[in-house]
């Protein structure tokens, strides 16, 4: 494992950017299907030692960059990748071939890379009036290199954004989104929320809850203006008790996509009635339409059993389905009955299925005739889909962690790369080479 000694560390009086010309993101993501995306690309792969490196765990994060995640081959860490414990989250928005985080400094925030074992500090910004905490805030880009950042303030009475251009890291505007003028009833919001741009219409969706412990148990989505970041309307729904990615945003994890369409799909998740725990929960799936203002009340998915299972992350594929990574302690054989808390815990009760969206059914994935083993971890983000393939990393309970690749055109899949024993498999990413 290759640590780090010294870092590039930016001053907090005045800004500070290594190589500008170098810093646009203009060139954003690279579609999926064109036939050349896999040559733009390289993929990161990020793993912990000891114990999962999620949600502020204080393990060892290294981090490495390979070219390819289909071929069979094992990726080592020994003596290799970027020790980036000391620097970075492995919750971060990445864009381009950036990362952009309030880094482990927690006063400032950070464009950065990762590239031949060491972390590029390419600019950093103190806070100016609008002050976040590390790991606890949502984000949208309003176009190539418009960012906002929103979450609850310090009292949770109101949810604070900031708008920054990150082409040279500079702050645009802030300010508060003035939502308890718009649903006074809401005394606690949620930590971060989820943020997503819809383009076509050319308005920020902002997804929230109540999390007072007294409050009414729904969740509430807000169209806003980017231009002025002025609420237009705030419509609710009950379907669910609270989203799935309330506190962290999309930092780590996709929790939320839009389909071919512009249609909007948010899985909720609400407690087992009579259940042990909080954590025994089931999901459910709503949508707002495109052009929409509201929850679409004609629309309720992944309803096929009373308790289906936890939806943990999910990414749209294309061609009206998604990939869903779900937490199910029953499904994966830990548990006979949901409502306890045996099973829930961190165990291998989770897997991986194809979701049909029109037909609200599910797919589990086979390779060569055998169902994809169960995993553990549910502060993770395994799975990414790029030029109509689907990439998802299982961490199974026999045999080291390992990468499938699952062809959306074909329905077929072929076993990948293998992470090398004794690393706690987290996350992959696929990062732009220029």
């Amino acid at each position: 494992m290759k640590t780090i000694k010294s870092m590039l560390l930016a001053s907090m009086a005045m800004l500070t950017c290594l190589n500008f010309s170098a810093c646009s993101d203009n060139n954003d993501n690279p579609t999926p299907g064109t036939d050349d995306v896999f040559s733009k690309v390289h993929f990161d792969v990020w793993v912990s030692v000891g114990e999962s490196g999620g949600m502020g765990s204080g393990a060892a994060l290294v981090v490495k960059n390979v070219p390819s995640l289909s071929d069979e081959g094992i990726i080592d860490f020994k003596n290799q990748g970027a020790d980036v414990t000391a620097k970075l989250y492995q919750e971060s928005i990445i864009k381009g071939r950036y990362y952009y985080q309030i880094p482990r400094e927690k006063d400032r925030f950070g464009k950065y890379t990762i590239e031949n074992g060491n972390i590029v500090t390419v600019a950093e910004r103190p806070f100016a009036k609008n002050t976040y905490l590390d790991r606890r805030y949502t984000h949208t880009f309003i176009n190539g290199n418009t960012l906002v950042i929103m979450a609850a303030n310090g009292d949770k009475n109101d949810v604070i954004w900031t708008k920054i251009n990150t082409d040279d890291m500079s702050i645009i505007a802030e300010g508060a989104l003035g939502l308890p003028e718009k649903t006074p009833q809401v005394k606690t919001y949620s930590t971060s929320g989820i943020a997503k741009y819809r383009s076509k219409d050319n308005k920020i969706i902002y997804l929230y809850s109540e999390k007072h412990k007294n409050g009414e148990k729904r969740v509430y989505a807000a169209l806003i203006n980017p231009a002025d970041m002025k609420v237009e309307n705030v419509t609710s729904t009950t379907v669910g008790e609270d989203l799935a990615g309330s506190a962290y945003g999309e930092l780590l994890q996709s929790k939320a996509f839009f389909d071919d369409q512009d249609n909007l799909y948010v899985p909720l998740v609400s407690r087992i009635p009579g259940s042990e725990t909080s954590t025994c929960a089931y999901s459910r799936i709503v949508r707002i339409k495109a052009g929409s203002k509201e929850f679409d009340t004609a629309y309720t998915g992944f309803k096929m059993t009373e308790f289906t299972g936890k939806i943990v992350t999910c990414d749209y594929i294309g061609n009206n389905k998604a990939i869903l990574y779900i937490q199910d302690p029953v499904k994966t054989g830990l548990s006979s009955d949901p409502k306890l808390k045996k099973g829930w815990g961190n165990d291998y009760n989770c897997y991986y299925a194809i979701y049909d969206i029109a037909t609200d059914r599910l797919s589990e994935i086979e390779c060569q005739g055998t169902l994809l083993p169960f995993s553990s971890g549910t502060f993770s983000q395994r799975s990414f889909v790029l030029g109509g393939k689907v990439f998802i990393g299982v961490n199974p309970k026999k045999g080291n962690p390992c990468i499938y690749v699952y062809d959306s055109r074909t329905g077929k899949t072929v076993k990948g790369a293998t992470i090398a024993e004794g690393y706690e498999f987290n996350r992959i990413v696929y990062v732009n080479n220029q």
